[in-house]
This record gives C-alpha cells, structure tokens and sequence, in this order.
C-alpha cells in the first residue's frame, strides 16, 4: 500500500483499466510461447511509487521487465534474487546492461565464510577453500561482482511500504549451505537441493492480504510463517510434495490463493500431478494453463478467477 502526502490510499482506487502505475503483484510467464523453453520466475511487485522485481530467470522476462517500466514510467527498479540457479537468475545480465537495476539484493556468502568453516569443522578445510567453493558453487552470484549488490542477512534492507524479506533465518541458511560445502552428508536439505531450500521469501502487502513469494524453498523454511498468508506461491514450481504439506498446513481450501509458476518446459517442477481430481477445491492459479497471472486486491473476493496476457495490473 501506497503513502501519499502522509495518507494511505486504498488499493481498490486503483483500476485496471488504465495501465496506470498500480499496486499489485504481476506475475511473468512464456510458457504458452514455448513449452520446451525454461523460462524461469518473474514477479513484479508495482506498489505505484516503486517497482521491485523478484527473480528474473531469463532474458525474455528482462526484456518484458523492461518494456514494464518503459510503460509505467519507472527509470529504475530493486530486484530480489532468491536463489543462484539460472532459472531465477538469467535475466539480470539484461538489466544491469540496461542500467534498469539500482540494487540487488540477495545472499553473499562470502561474508560469512568463517562462520560456514566453522559449522563444517572438519579439520581439512580452510578458509581460503571455502572461498574456492562459493565461488565455484554459486556461480552466478558470483559474476555480479563489481554490481551494486547488497546481503540480505548483514542489514535488513529497506525495500519499500508492503515488501519485505521473511526468510530463511540466517541459522538455516548457513546450516545448508555447510552442509552442501561438506558433502559428507548428500546436498539435500528437507528434501530439496541446498541452493532451492534457501531461497529469499518475500512477504507482499496488498490491501488487507498478503502474499509469501517462496522461490524454491524447501517446506520446513516457510511452515512456520504459512498462517499469516492468503496467498502463496507454491515452491519450486509447483512440486507435488511440496504442495501437499503446504495444503495440509493451511488446511481450508477455499480460503487460500495458490500460485504456480511451472513455465519450465520439459524440466517443469511437475505441477501437472496438481491436475489430479484429489486437489479439486484448491485455488490454485498456474502460468502453465493461464499465462501472466496478476494479483491485486480484487482477486481475493473473487470465487472465479480470470488472467490476462499483460503484465500491467
């Protein structure tokens, strides 16, 4: 929600119609241009005053972001990458080179190199072999070296009114990554790869509900905050244990949105098996059937659900 000449505005003023600057979440996808193509994730968040984009896992979306802002009068916007992988990651090459991105803002690993050394305590390692590994591991963080790129865990950063980063805690998060450095225990955390689990959750307030942006997470990295959300997207696009603890938690099927980003092609998270009549009931809206999915206060009261193809809200 936006503050104005110190007075909130109601969201539902803002329409449709317009294309003006809006608040709402926009929900990017490309997979009913090429179902073969890993797209990745793309959300932007439009509060009217600021954009902030969260993932951008190619140069399509880049290029969509773009033209986002071009339309919607934004110079520039502040971009949360979740996680390393390139499906999350491969657009912003494209922005940095447009100048589109006044921060980035994510997990450096480096800063915390001695403390990951000393969870692994292994005696054979050393520092300098840690740096080696993230360096290695986290290659596509690393290249944005020299970008104006900030960690999340050192100063809480102050995104804007209604965005905000809610996880994981930094315990978990250095935990995992330790434990895919060590290697003597697999590179799996709750039944996810290390680099998914710790994905960056990002908390949006749109009106009176909220919205937990979850990456890949893994479910034991966001069980204790479901509660507080009307709408969440399901991790890892849409994978089916995933999904299942999720909707066992939040219980009530009618009173949550779910939103499913699969536009990966053939590599899709499997959310074809959330088609099965046992999920019947759930609200669950899929880039993989409907394309861009825009979320604004509106939706929620809504008992059907309609998307557009634009990424205006």
């Amino acid at each position: 929600m936006d503050v104005e000449n110190g007075k909130k505005l109601d969201i539902e003023k803002r329409t449709v119609r317009n294309k003006s600057k809006t608040g709402g979440l926009n929900y990017a996808d490309f997979s009913a241009e090429c179902e073969e193509k890993n797209y990745g994730d793309c959300f932007i968040i439009d509060t009217g005053d600021e954009l902030i984009i969260y993932d951008c896992g190619s140069e399509e979306h880049a290029l969509r972001v773009i033209e986002y802002m071009d339309d919607h009068g934004y110079d520039q916007a502040k971009l949360i990458l979740s996680h390393n992988d390139s499906d999350h990651f491969d657009g912003i090459p494209k922005l940095l080179e447009q100048k589109k991105l006044s921060g980035i803002y994510t997990t450096l690993l480096l800063k915390y190199k001695k403390d990951i050394l000393k969870i692994i305590d292994d005696g054979r390692r050393t520092e300098n072999g840690i740096i080696e590994e993230i360096l290695d591991k986290y290659d596509n963080i690393a290249q944005l070296s020299g970008e104006p790129i900030y960690d999340v865990y050192e100063e809480k950063p102050a995104l804007c009114d209604g965005v905000e980063i809610v996880g994981p805690d930094k315990d978990y998060m250095l935990g995992t990554v330790a434990k895919r450095l060590d290697g003597r225990e697999g590179d799996t955390m709750d039944g996810e790869t290390a680099v998914n689990a710790t994905s960056l959750q990002v908390s949006v307030t749109i009106g009176s509900r909220k919205v937990l942006l979850c990456g890949d997470s893994s479910f034991s990295a966001i069980e204790d905050k479901l509660s507080q959300y009307d709408c969440i997207q399901l991790p890892h696009h849409g994978k089916e244990k995933q999904a299942e603890k999720i909707f066992e938690s939040k219980g009530n099927p009618i009173k949550t949105l779910y939103l499913v980003s699969d536009n990966t092609g053939s590599t899709n998270g499997g959310s074809d098996k959330l088609d099965d009549k046992k999920y019947k009931g759930y609200r669950v809206k899929n880039t993989r059937k409907c394309g861009d999915i825009e979320v604004d206060e509106k939706i929620f009261e809504k008992k059907s659900y309609t998307t557009g193809k634009t990424l205006g809200v």
